[in-house]
This record gives C-alpha cells, structure tokens and sequence, in this order.
C-alpha cells in the first residue's frame, strides 16, 4: 500500500486510532484479567474462611457424636449463600453427617488433608477441605507427670461451594467493562483527527493507572481535566471501569468478612447455651494465667458439675436435658460479676473463671451458684426436677506455673466434693509432700 496516496485526514486517524485501540484493548485486557484473578481468590478465600471456621465449630459434635449439634451446624452452614454440598467424616472416614449433594467428592483425597485447603473445581463447583483437631484436656493426678498429646484428626469437613451467582455478576462485569471499552474506541476513533500535542501527557497518565491496578492496586481513578474531549471521555470510561472493577471487589470483600464473623462467632461459643465454649476457655484461661504471672492479679477457676443431671436425661429425655442447661447457663452467668466468665466445657460441665478475687471472695461467689442451683426447680411435662452443682475452684495467683496446674488442682477439688457428698463449694489445698498432695 502506497501510504503517500492515503488522505492525510486517514493517516492521522489511523496514527491515533490504531495505537489508541490497542491500549484500550490493553487496559480491557488487564481489568478483565485482574477481576478475574480478585474474583477466583476472593472464591478461595471464602471456602478456606468457611472450613477452617466450621472444623473447630464442629469438634464438640464428631467427638461426643452429637447429631443434633452436628446437623444445627449444617444447617447453619447451608444457609451461607453458594455452600451447594457439606459432608462431614469421622476418624475412619465414614460419613457421619452431610447435606447436599456433593459433585467433587473424593473421600481419599480429603482424608489426606492435614490443613484447611482447595481441593478441586468442576464447572462452577469448588471443593474445600479442612480436618477436625482435637487437643484433649489433660488432667493428671496431682504430682504426676504427662506429656500433652498432640493435635490429632478426629474427622474431616467437606464443603463444596457452588459459584454459578458469582460467575454471573463477573460476567455481567466483562460485558460492561467490554462494553465501555467499544464505547471508548468508538469516541476516540470520532474525534482522533484533533488529537496532536494534547495526547501525550494524558495517556502517560492512563499508562501509570494500567500498571498501578496490574500491580494489584484497586482504588485507582485518573484526572479527566484533559485538554480535549476525547480524552476526557476516555479518562471517564477508565475511571468508570476502575470503579465498576473495584466495587465488585468490595461486596464480595464484604460477604466474605460477614460469613467470616459468623463462623468466628461458631467457632467459639457453645451452640446449645450460647456461652463460651472450651476452646474459648482454654484461651482465657492461658491470658488469666499469663497476666497473674506478669502483673500479680489474683483470680480463681471454678470446675461445676452438675449433680442428678443424669435423672433428667434418663426420665423425660435429651431435649429436657437441654432445656435445663440453659436454664442453669442463664442462672450462673446472672450470677457473675462484670469481667467474670462463665462456659460451658461439654455435657453438663461448667468452668467459671473468677478475675480479681481473693479465696474467700472465690468461695462466696461458687458457693452462690451452688445455693442458686440447689434452690432451682425444673419444669418438664407436668413433673418438677431438682438438681444440685458440686463446685471445686483453685486460686489463680503468680505462684501458678501453668495452666495444667490450676486445671488438675480444679478438677481435683471438684472431685473431692462429688466423693464427700455433693452440692457445694471446695477451694483446692495440696496436703504436705510427705502424704502425697491432694485437696481437702
């Protein structure tokens, strides 16, 4: 081709026109292929939240083999939106709760995760695994010796996301980000005939922009005081884009720290009572101990086991028994002081952890519960239960060495209690070296 022949008003068109089209298609490219990349890691990111919240949660249930808390959890889980499958395994990989129906399912290869991950995806279907570790409450007797075992799996979570709705907001994002673009072109190649020494400083600008949002930057907008026309509609169209790509990133940013909240939520608090659940004890327990230790606060950790909770179960049934704990969790914590906690750490056993108490403070507050309790009538289908709390607590001060002392100097004081009778309170005492320790 003879370019002399061509108009010059073609050749300045096509001068402008060509280079500005393939930086538009550029830009088109790397937005498509950022959100694209933002909206599978925000995908990840969720199925890895939901499973590594939901295997804690589901400890209390796959060790005690609690349908009922195992199917709550589901449930709860199913009402997330795109959770399209959940499965949960115990130790030996059969199935002991799921709902959906899974379309990755690969019992092998979820057995072999050590931590939460992806497994797999199929169409619009992504799979995520994560193991259920338990750490066991070690309670040895007083002056002997153990080893705290390790975590180990007692099962295995499945969740299977469907993100057929995701796929959809992203592609209608594709079209309108394609759509700007053609937009984009189309001005630009209208008026590309009076663009000349305007044209240069702006598109350095946009150039800047491409690399800032290729970089992973998100909140990315460009001047539109250009000097003509067509570049202020392209500056705006960028901006447009930018802003579309960025608020897509938002919801999902937000839907994933609203579901992330709620399984945090899960994670640490006991579903049946709504008190803090044992993982949540044992890290209050931990900081009681460590601040004791560093800054000389006294406190003291109650262990409360219920007497004659068993006749209830027995008589009238496990949903009595339930309701009874929840009486008896409302009674306690109405019963506390502000900064004192109370949970629940499986079955009918309560842990209480007292802050800025003396001995005598400890037992007045323990032996109130066991007043509270004992003066308690339960209601069930026309017949009235008592029960009763026994109550053994241990002194928190900066003499404690570790949290595994004061948890088996509880324990032991609360089992002196049930052994001499039941239905008060006991402040742990070792006896002297030389008659073994113990409580009296």
């Amino acid at each position: 081709m003879n370019v002399a022949r061509i108009p010059l008003r073609r050749r300045l068109l096509l001068t402008v026109l060509l280079p500005m089209s393939l930086l538009i298609a550029a830009m088109a490219g790397l937005f498509l292929a950022r959100g694209e990349r933002m909206t599978q890691d925000a995908i990840v990111e969720r199925g890895l939240a939901i499973v590594s919240f939901f295997a804690p949660a589901a400890e209390y249930g796959v060790i005690s083999g609690n349908a009922d808390n195992l199917n709550d959890l589901i449930e709860a889980l199913r009402k997330l939106s795109g959770v399209a499958a959940v499965v949960l395994y115990e130790r030996g990989g059969e199935v002991i709760a799921a709902r959906g129906t899974p379309h990755l399912l690969d019992a092998a290869r979820i057995k072999a995760v050590h931590a939460p991950m992806r497994l797999e995806q199929w169409g619009s279907f992504r799979g995520f695994a994560a193991p259920v570790m338990s750490v066991p409450m070690v309670v040895d007797e007083v002056g002997g010796e153990g080893e705290i075992p390790r975590p180990e799996p007692v099962g295995w979570v499945y969740v299977e996301l469907e993100t057929s709705a995701l796929d959809a907001e992203w592609r209608a994002t594709m079209m309108t980000t394609l759509g700007l673009a053609f937009v984009i072109v189309l001005l630009t190649a209208l008026l590309a005939a009076q663009l000349t020494s305007q044209v240069s400083r702006p598109l350095a600008r946009l150039a800047d922009a491409v690399k800032r949002i290729a970089g992973g930057e998100r909140d990315v907008q460009v001047s539109d005081a250009a000097g003509s026309e067509e570049l202020h509609e392209l500056q705006q169209g960028f901006n447009s884009m930018a802003r579309a790509i960025d608020s897509a990133h938002q919801h999902m940013q937000a839907r994933i720290d609203e579901a992330t909240e709620r399984l945090a939520y899960q994670a640490m608090h006991d579903p049946l009572t709504a008190l803090p659940n044992r993982r949540a004890f044992e890290l209050a327990l931990a900081e009681m101990v460590a601040t004791s230790r560093r800054v000389g606060d006294h406190g003291a950790l109650c262990f409360i086991d219920l007497d004659n909770f068993k006749t209830v179960n027995d008589t009238v049934g496990h949903a009595a028994g339930d309701a009874l704990l929840c009486q008896i969790a409302d009674l306690i914590r109405h019963r506390l002081r502000a900064g004192d906690m109370v949970c629940r750490i499986g079955g009918d056993e309560f842990a209480m952890i007292l802050r800025g108490c003396s001995s005598a403070d400890a037992h007045r507050i323990a032996s109130g519960v066991c007043d509270a309790v004992r003066e308690m009538r339960f209601e069930w289908d026309g017949r009235t239960f008592r029960v009763g709390a026994s109550i053994g607590f241990a002194i928190i001060d900066p003499s404690v060495d570790n949290v595994t002392d004061v948890l088996r100097a509880a324990d032991h004081a609360c089992y002196a209690v049930k052994r001499e009778g039941r239905g008060y309170a006991m402040e742990y005492q070792p006896e002297p070296a030389e008659n073994g320790g113990g409580p009296v």
